[in-house]
């Protein structure tokens, strides 16, 4: 299968709490995502995620929505999707 017209990358989150961070990582994996969590500087924290395989380009704001409200929920705040570049 072409992988042409997908999209693939990482959503970002950001969180001045550790905890936070981990238990949105939790909710996230329980929806698809593969998170990692990382300390971002001093004082704060992100979750990256990423969808294991490519999606359809327009899926990236649903998914985008679906971490903005994750991160809401733990305090946290989405940041952004950056997109990989295809090959």
């Amino acid at each position: 299968m072409s992988n042409t017209g997908l999209s693939s990358g990482t959503f970002r989150t950001r969180f001045v709490d550790e905890m936070a961070a981990r238990a949105a990582a939790r909710d996230a994996r329980s929806v698809g995502f593969v998170v990692e969590v990382e300390q971002a500087g001093d004082r704060h924290w992100l979750t990256v995620s990423r969808r294991r395989h490519p999606f359809a380009p327009d899926d990236a704001s649903r998914y985008a929505g679906r971490l903005r409200t994750i991160a809401g929920a733990h305090g946290g705040e989405y940041e952004e999707y950056v997109e990989e570049l295809q090959l």
